[in-house]
């Protein structure tokens, strides 16, 4: 199944929109989530090598960053994620400043995890984040052919404490809808994701202690790693 999105819904569009703290002061500003644009395909792919590879717990544990084939292994990858147009982007109302990203994709039944990849580190990254979808069984489990999932989630540091990961986890409902998706379910690898998520109204699926994790395979060992659990945690879109 090739996922193809609906030649009737309008891109970009924008689904939903919030308010929070400005930059530099107490002032609520509105924020809004939008489809990522075509025209910032690289820049936020280049945001996600700046920022992401170094804060997500798997990545940051492996020192993925310093490893060449690494990056530009998951620099294609996302490259491919983003032809979908349905990566989400946030930006504060005024400004085309990158505040957050989360890297969403249609997951379908019979989609193959045989990506090439040359850089080990991220080879473990990918196979301990395919092991977690595997075991989740999502598309069994809730019957669907496709649904969206996601291989990112980023927000710019100093829009950090404003609830920025919340309100675009909210927005992949009124995108399901659009688009015709029923569920929308990820791998949430760090707590700081997780919560948010929570919020929202996902629910676990799967839960992996890291630590048994690592007992699977030796691979999927991921050195000084802060948070305790793996989540694969599920919102059905009604």
């Amino acid at each position: 199944m090739v996922w193809t999105r609906p030649a009737d819904v309008p891109y970009p569009s924008v689904w939903h929109t919030f308010l929070a703290k400005d930059l530099n002061s107490e002032e609520q500003v509105t924020y809004v989530v939008q489809d990522l644009p075509e025209e910032r395909f690289e820049d936020a792919i280049k945001h996600m090598v700046g920022i992401f590879i170094y804060d997500e717990p798997m990545c940051r544990a492996k020192k993925l960053a310093e490893e060449q084939q690494s990056v530009d292994d998951i620099y294609a990858l996302w490259r491919e994620v983003v032809k979908q147009r349905l990566a989400l982007v946030c930006f504060r109302e005024g400004s085309d400043e990158i505040v957050g990203l989360n890297m969403t994709y249609a997951s379908c039944k019979d989609d193959k995890h045989d990506s090439v990849i040359h850089g080990p580190r991220w080879r473990d990254v990918h196979d301990a984040v395919m092991y977690m979808t595997d075991r989740s069984k999502v598309h069994e489990t809730y019957q669907v052919d496709a649904y969206l999932s996601a291989l990112g989630l980023s927000v710019t540091p100093k829009y950090r404490g404003r609830g920025i990961a919340t309100e675009i986890l909210r927005a992949r409902a009124p995108l399901c809808r659009a688009v015709g998706l029923k569920l929308t379910s990820t791998v949430f690898t760090a707590i700081g994701s997780q919560v948010p998520a929570a919020k929202v109204g996902f629910v676990e699926t799967f839960v992996m202690d890291y630590e048994e994790l690592a007992k699977v395979e030796s691979r999927f060992t991921f050195p000084g790693i802060q948070s305790r659990f793996c989540k694969s945690m599920t919102l059905r879109v009604d």
